[in-house]
């Protein structure tokens, strides 16, 4: 049985991915620092197949005694957007830079043959309309994407035979998770919404590529299963071509599944606008399987069902979480 260890294996995405790799028959190591809470993770606690640690990814004395015969590290973990990423520079450059250099040589150490990293489109910045590509440059406008960029480098220059790196750059998630959160595009609009009756947007041309966390998480155990040869020090970006959207077509989406929501437009400060390619994943035979009103609709389902009551309950977003964890 492989053992697949997961920083930040508690998250959105994380819990997820660690459901899956159990379902498919492989142990998982979870370190994670259950910022948001513990209770949803009870049942993954006690499962045969999970060993969960309550840490921090770059804590180098953890990692000593966790990484002996892990056969693959799939590293989420890290402030995970960019409001959240601007509270405080330094203490992003420590969590997601520093931290990551401590797990990535230590893992190579170990003997760990792959190593996974979640980075994010968010990384070319603003491209108008133009059509980006894994060949592009880069353009990170904030200091989550700034982050990202530096740590794809870190870990290309670590690849060899017996180590392969692989970064897939995530679009924009959305949908449901136990881990929920309100701060990504669709799930704030579908939140707003169902709880306020209305939709705010701060412009609308902007262009994102959007992912279901569940397609998401299949993308992982992609590149996990894949030959490696294929996949060692490839960049990929992770998404549908067709789930390019602008974030007023978004918020009529939204709209049409929940009548009578009304649209309130605002200027927009946020720059970043990114139209991105996903042929290159798509070639090593990965695609997407759930569209955005699919998304949309699961969402919904969690407030008409009473799962969600308060959906600006702070564990749902990440900078108001970290906000009082830091006490800033």
């Amino acid at each position: 049985m492989k053992k697949i260890l997961i920083t930040g294996g508690a998250g959105y995405l994380g819990h997820i991915l660690t459901q899956k790799l159990i379902s498919k028959g492989y142990f998982v190591i979870i370190i994670d620092p259950l910022i948001f809470g513990q209770q949803l993770y009870i049942k993954l606690f006690n499962h045969p197949n999970v060993e969960f640690i309550v840490g921090l990814a770059g804590d180098s004395y953890v990692l000593k005694n966790i990484l002996k015969n892990v056969y693959a590290v799939i590293h989420l973990s890290g402030l995970s957007n960019d409001p959240t990423c601007e509270l405080d520079e330094l203490l992003t450059k420590k969590v997601n830079v520093d931290a990551s250099i401590i797990l990535l040589k230590m893992s190579k150490d170990a003997g760990v043959k792959r190593f996974i990293y979640a980075s994010s489109c968010s990384v070319y910045g603003f491209t108008g309309d133009k059509v980006v590509t894994e060949l592009s440059p880069v353009n990170p406008l904030t200091a989550y994407a700034r982050s990202k960029v530096i740590n794809e480098e870190l870990i290309n220059k670590e690849q060899s035979d017996d180590f392969t790196v692989s970064c897939l750059r995530k679009s924009t998630l959305f949908g449901a998770s136990q881990r929920m959160r309100f701060d990504l595009v669709i799930n704030t609009m579908t939140g707003s919404a169902m709880s306020n009756g209305n939709i705010t947007i701060n412009g609308g041309a902007q262009w994102r590529p959007f992912l279901h966390v569940c397609d998401a998480a299949d993308a992982y155990i992609h590149i996990l299963e894949a030959d490696k040869d294929i996949i060692n020090g490839q960049i990929y970006n992770v998404g549908d071509n067709g789930n390019n959207y602008k974030i007023i077509d978004i918020a009529k989406m939204v709209i049409n599944i929940i009548p009578n929501t009304i649209l309130i437009q605002k200027d927009s400060p946020d720059q970043r606008s990114y139209h991105v390619n996903f042929d290159k994943i798509n070639k090593i035979n990965w695609n997407t399987k759930i569209s955005i009103n699919e998304g949309i609709i699961e969402i919904k389902k969690m407030f008409d069902s009473g799962i969600v009551k308060n959906y600006r309950d702070i564990n749902y977003f990440n900078i108001k979480r970290m906000i009082t964890y830091l006490n800033i």
